[in-house]
């Protein structure tokens, strides 16, 4: 290998190991990708978060804060594997693991493996619509609404406006789903609710959000979002200007709601914070009040956040910390994250800003390699995309996992397990 490094001394495991490790409950686990992002997505193991060895220094302790967690890395050549030993061993880890043979391995031993780009979180929105009552409607019947009764409905779109001033619906207007709650709330309408994105995943978020908050207008979810739409031969309108920055949130009734929401879901939360080392901790970014990012807290888009759990979250039982400005946005977050089953806590008071930890602040945009051309007006591979998510929980089923999550009818959102864990219990070496 010329790096000094004998193979008999690295910490190899074989598949059998890795999935011990993946089926144990006890352990916090984070099953790391080093692979380039192109070829992670075309296919990957269940559960494997990508952190390709350029990004690795970056993020890798953003991705893992507990330095006890066990990392087993897959996809990392011989070559390789010293580099990512030095990046490890400098920010303290010790408890890694890789496997031998990677993927050759993986897929001789007829490991679970999927494709795709933020596959857990979309396969979660799968579920979503599996297991609770969600309505749609569809491209040609919303089409009709909107020339024969334009001002009778709400038209959303749950995406972030970076999102939604790039391209989006006709009528639609802006309302990332984690604000939704605060914005309707505030904004009281007696129209129907129709809430889209650019696909299922967001949208299908944002409506069971208006049954979770109890939003009694009537609603719906437009089916496959803009792809959708296009397929059906319609067209998007383009630089519309978000308006949400207009609108006041009266936050002594947004704290009330806050509160019924974690009565009703049972949802931890904690006053005050003494420190961050080992934990998550996220702030909710806002984009209806002007808050400003807070020091040593991860900011995200609360949607973001759960559209993309693997872009912030690699290990399965590290606590996860939530704050807003606006409390139901925190609550959203809390809530979805236990739902996909995960440690997430309200943090109901403003943060200390003397705290101990410090995050990485290198931002990456993922290059989407996935039927790359989904939102460019390509119809095969928005068809293709829509079909693919589609088939996500069918596929998870098919590997034994029944319920890899909890109903969406269930409030007790206590004794969550992470579906990687689920998963791998239901595999039989």
């Amino acid at each position: 290998m010329g790096t000094g490094l004998k193979l008999s001394k690295l910490p190899f495991i074989d598949c059998v190991q890795a999935v011990e490790i993946l089926q144990n409950t006890k352990k916090d686990v984070a099953f790391i990708d080093v692979r380039n992002r192109k070829t992670y997505v075309q296919q990957f193991a269940f559960g494997a978060v990508h952190c390709s060895l350029d990004r690795l220094k970056f993020v890798v302790a953003d991705l893992v804060p507990n330095k006890k967690t066990s990392l087993i890395i897959i996809g990392a050549t011989h070559s390789v594997i010293p580099k990512v030993i030095s990046i490890l061993n400098k920010k303290k880890f010790s408890n890694y693991y890789f496997i031998k043979n990677n993927y050759r391995a993986w897929a001789k031993a007829k490991l679970p493996m999927w494709a795709g780009e933020f596959t857990l979180s979309k396969a979660f929105g799968e579920w979503i619509e599996k297991t609770g009552s969600i309505r749609n409607i569809y491209p040609k019947e919303l089409h009709r609404l909107h020339q024969k009764k334009p001002n009778t409905f709400l038209q959303i779109d749950a995406r972030p406006k970076q999102e939604y001033e790039k391209f989006t619906l006709p009528f639609s207007k802006q309302c990332s789903g984690g604000e939704l709650p605060a914005y309707l709330e505030s904004n009281h309408t007696n129209k129907d609710l129709i809430v889209h994105c650019a696909g299922r995943t967001r949208s299908i978020v944002a409506y069971q959000t208006l049954l979770d908050f109890n939003i009694k207008n009537k609603k719906f979810v437009l089916n496959g979002g803009t792809q959708n739409w296009v397929l059906h031969g319609l067209d998007r309108a383009y630089q519309c200007k978000s308006d949400l920055r207009q609108h006041k949130i009266n936050f002594i009734q947004d704290m009330k709601l806050a509160k019924k929401i974690i009565t009703k879901f049972k949802l931890p939360y904690i006053k005050q914070l003494s420190s961050v080392v080992g934990v998550h901790a996220f702030s909710i970014k806002s984009e209806i009040i002007q808050n400003k990012p807070m020091k040593l807290w991860k900011n995200v888009n609360a949607t973001t956040l759960i559209q993309n759990t693997d872009k912030f979250i690699a290990s399965t039982s590290t606590k996860i910390y939530i704050y807003s400005e606006i409390p139901t946005s925190a609550v959203f977050a809390v809530l979805w994250l236990r739902r996909m089953g995960y440690q997430a806590v309200w943090h109901i008071d403003r943060p200390h800003l003397k705290l101990k930890k410090s995050f990485c602040r290198k931002e990456f945009i993922d290059q989407t390699y996935f039927f790359p051309k989904r939102h460019l007006g390509k119809k095969s591979d928005a068809k293709g995309y829509l079909n693919w998510e589609h088939g996500l929980i069918p596929t998870l089923q098919k590997w034994g996992c029944r319920s890899p999550w909890i109903s969406m009818k269930s409030t007790n959102t206590q004794g969550i397990t992470h579906p990687v864990h689920k998963l791998y219990q239901s595999i039989k070496l």
